[in-house]
């Protein structure tokens, strides 16, 4: 059975813009920086570069006991998007009018609201909650969600766990209130509309777990179901209030209620109102499968360290890397399955993470080749004030045949010069993931008759397997054989040919100012262009024709050249001309 936890922050646009003034305070005044994230973008919505007595003013307005709101204009005049405490049991509300709470409130203090940076923060601390399930995302603009499935005990219970999420984000100021339950529809609804802080739905199996979900659910307002404010009103209006009065009620008669309390409205309107809340309903008792979308790629395998004391030196991370690597190199090596993609994150006790990933260009289970792929850049990681949680989570994985590695000269069958396979493989990882994916690549045989395109750059973490090409077909100089260089130019060359006949193949060319002169000509081998690729009315000309020849001049240089156009076609396409697109060596 599946748990989720549901995070709700009432106040999260105040306490962001607290925190952010108060920290920009701290670094005018020369304090020591306390977010020092390894990816720069996951924190930054925490900075803002102010003097430090402008900064201290602005302490001063948020934390002293006054009415204070965010606001931002809209089509219908500036509106109240966020409050605080004081604002709240003045009676200020988010979407009020800001010339409205004026005139009822006149000391009330505002401030322009910053929605893209509330929503990168949210987005940061969502990332951050991954140390209790790797399964979360945000939820709307002030909540949270954490797949908990499997994960409570590993903090002593679902009890421990929320209390210590809620110690962590109290210590960051800020203010969550929990739901804990079978879905995401009834956590979210705990969480914002029960009285009790944090809220535990009751566990069970079958019957049991349908029941007290119901149970819970059943005294909460209507709001609680996610629905549209038309809906709620409209529910109100029939006098369905809480969320239990809707379980025995008929599905075709709240359409028709809906239909008689509204009669101005449009019959599809009202249905897809009453198919709403009936879904939202079903999704929040379990009887409907809601579908989620997690922040982050999901992994295969996931190994995890939680430490007491914070890792403060880059040998205590290291270590407690290499324990996670063994660890999930074990457990693959059991499922006959090997990694292509892993990414480490880390978690700092001050809110933030950093995340490393890595790639190998086959399947591997070579915890020293993993290690040291994942040394070379936690060299360049910054700790802050501690690391606590350690996660190595294995995103894409493959199935591998099982391997003997009781000894080293069994491992792999040896290649000319005393290299494996293996060994080039792991060369080529620890290139791409130094350098970057796209800097090292190798080149992959392609489907097309047309030369240039029949290789593509590939980068080498996307699979070395299909590198090896076949050697069933070689390249020779023979009679009857499809002739292909193995060195083609990046682009084809123009030359000058002196031919004896316009059709027939060079006499004499000059490429590069040297003169060749020609002894020895096959050919011509005819490609024609791939004219389906440019179908349409005002498609431009695809292209003309080529005549290849392989010809050796008489210092035993061969050349694969090529005569695009015809003769015949010059009033047509222009005067042919004479290339040389590759080298046989």
């Amino acid at each position: 059975m599946q748990r989720i936890v549901s995070i709700w922050f009432p106040h999260f646009p105040i306490e962001r813009l607290r925190k952010t003034i108060k920290h920009s305070a701290g670094a005018g005044n020369g304090a020591s920086h306390r977010f020092k994230p390894f990816n720069p973008s996951s924190s930054s919505q925490y900075l803002e570069a102010t003097q430090s007595s402008a900064c201290e003013k602005r302490v001063g307005e948020l934390d002293r006991p006054q009415p204070f709101v965010l606001a931002k204009p809209g089509p219908y005049g500036i509106r109240i998007t966020a409050v605080n405490v004081t604002a709240h049991d003045a009676g200020v509300r988010p979407g009020q009018s800001l010339a409205d709470a004026r005139a009822a409130l006149p000391t009330l203090r505002t401030r322009n609201a910053e929605p893209t940076r509330d929503a990168a923060a949210l987005r940061a601390l969502a990332r951050w909650t991954g140390r209790y399930g790797p399964s979360r995302n945000t939820d709307g603009a002030d909540g949270l969600w954490i797949d908990i499935t499997g994960v409570a005990h590993l903090f002593g219970g679902e009890a421990a766990l929320c209390d210590d999420l809620q110690r962590r984000l109290t210590d960051m100021g800020l203010t969550p209130r929990f739901g804990i339950a079978d879905t995401l529809g009834a956590a979210w609804a705990l969480a914002r509309f029960s009285s009790e802080r944090p809220v535990f739905c009751l566990s069970g199996c079958g019957e049991q777990a349908d029941a007290a979900s119901r149970g819970a659910l059943s005294l909460l307002p209507v709001e609680g179901l996610r629905i549209a404010p038309e809906a709620v009103l409209l529910l109100q209006r029939l006098g369905l209030y809480s969320i239990g009065q809707l379980y025995d009620l008929p599905r075709a008669a709240l359409t028709r209620r809906f239909r008689e309390v509204q009669r101005k409205a449009r019959k599809d309107e009202m249905i897809t109102h009453a198919d709403a809340v009936m879904l939202r309903l079903d999704q929040a008792l379990g009887v409907v499968r809601e579908p989620r979308r997690p922040l982050v790629e999901q992994p295969a395998r996931i190994v995890t360290r939680v430490f007491a004391e914070p890792l403060l030196s880059s040998v205590g991370i290291e270590t407690a890397t290499a324990d996670c690597v063994i660890d999930l190199c074990r457990a693959m090596g059991e499922a006959c399955e090997g990694l292509r993609r892993a990414r480490l994150t880390l978690y700092r006790t001050d809110g933030t993470c950093g995340q490393i990933w890595i790639g190998t260009a086959t399947t591997s289970r070579d915890a020293r080749h993993m290690i040291r792929l994942l040394s070379d850049k936690l060299a360049a990681f910054d700790a802050g004030f501690g690391v606590d949680v350690v996660a190595l989570e294995a995103v894409v994985v493959e199935r591998s045949a099982p391997e003997q590695t009781a000894s080293a000269a069994l491992d792999h069958a040896p290649i000319p010069g005393g290299v494996t396979q293996t060994s080039i493989a792991q060369l080529a990882d620890r290139l791409a993931n130094r350098l970057g994916s796209r800097s090292v690549y190798r080149l992959i045989p392609c489907e097309s008759h047309i030369p240039e395109h029949a290789e593509a750059a590939l980068s080498v973490l996307s699979g070395w397997s299909s590198a090896r090409l076949s050697t069933d077909k070689r390249h020779e100089w023979g009679e009857g054989q499809r002739r292909r260089p193995p060195f083609l130019l990046e682009a084809p060359e123009p030359i000058t040919v002196i031919a004896e006949v316009p059709e027939g193949p060079p006499n004499r060319f000059v490429w590069r100012r040297l003169s060749h002169r020609i002894v020895k000509a096959q050919g011509p081998e005819r490609i024609e262009p791939a004219w389906w690729r440019h179908i349409g009315a005002k498609a431009p000309k695809h292209g003309r024709l080529r005549d290849y020849y392989a010809i050796e001049d008489d210092r035993g240089g061969r050349y694969w050249v090529f005569r695009e156009g015809l003769y015949e076609r010059t009033k047509e396409e222009g005067p042919p001309g004479w290339y040389v697109h590759g080298l046989f060596g």
